[in-house]
């Protein structure tokens, strides 16, 4: 079964006359098929009708648009004038559907296509709107290509310094809490959307608590340990491990919650080299 998509809403949308863009256009109607029915009163003890399918036809195409200096519609128009629709049917023609940022999502095909009529826009002095001309072809009918579905849009590109969520260790120890590693798997996942960033630079912290020579090497175990998660998930970038200990707290550790504060990692795209953006020259 296909997947449920997310209906589209009304964007740009251009005709295309034997595979070359003419125009794009403020309104289409007319994207239309239908078919006769035949009501039939049958003998018996039938209680109702029976319905019968007859001709199906196709309604023609009315395109709105602001007037410009673009006389490309009526000198088709005129041609067909002049030469009395000859090889009319050689002609097909497109609506094509775009998104806001000009992707293309669907076309609507149509052969045997020729001008109908043309409607010049009605003049108000004084106004100030746009002056519309509407144009209406004929055709023999429509057939609808596959979807294109929307692009994703490009994401804003990340800051020096990635932000997540505090990435949560055992006690004393540099073995990720399953909160942990969900937290550096959504870092992972980040990443993949930024094929621009070349290199992460991990850097593991810690509070003053025990001494700094324990410290120093908890904090850099914490920096490896996250870097080899992230490693197999995204191959293509340069991991950077470095560890602190307790030189650059961010609060105090004075208290229970600054100490907690400070037992981070921190992620970067730019070398620290041990030093704080304030210190960076």
């Amino acid at each position: 079964m296909s997947k449920i998509q997310d209906p589209w809403g009304n964007y740009i949308f251009s005709l295309e006359l034997d595979g070359t863009e003419v125009g794009r256009f403020t309104e289409c109607s007319g994207l239309k098929s239908s078919a006769e029915v035949f009501e039939i009163e049958e003998g018996g003890y039938n209680s109702g009708t029976r319905k019968v399918v007859g001709r199906s036809k196709w309604d023609n195409i009315v395109l709105k648009y602001a007037t410009s200096a673009s006389t490309v519609l009526l000198e088709w128009r005129d041609k067909y004038l002049q030469d009395g629709f000859d090889g009319r049917k050689d002609t097909t023609g497109c609506i094509v559907m775009r998104d806001n940022a000009g992707a293309e999502l669907r076309r609507f095909n149509f052969v045997g296509c020729w001008p109908v009529s043309w409607e010049g826009p009605a003049f108000n002095g004084g106004g100030s709107d746009l002056a519309i001309e509407s144009f209406e072809i004929a055709h023999e009918g429509i057939y609808i290509d596959n979807a294109k579905p929307t692009p994703p849009p490009t994401p804003e590109p990340l800051p020096d310094k990635i932000e997540t969520e505090p990435i949560q260790f055992e006690f004393d120890s540099a073995e990720l809490t399953p909160e942990g590693e969900a937290t550096v798997d959504d870092l992972a996942d980040q990443l993949k959307e930024h094929p621009e960033v070349e290199t992460v630079y991990i850097e593991g912290h810690t509070c003053d608590m025990g001494s700094f020579g324990h410290n120093m090497g908890l904090s850099m175990q914490r920096a490896e340990s996250v870097k080899a998660r992230l490693k197999p998930q995204n191959p293509d970038k340069t991991y950077i491990a470095t560890g602190y200990a307790y030189k650059h707290p961010v609060a105090s550790n004075s208290s229970q919650a600054g100490r907690e504060k400070n037992r981070r990692v921190d992620f970067f795209q730019s070398e620290r080299a041990g030093k704080r953006p304030g210190e960076l020259a």
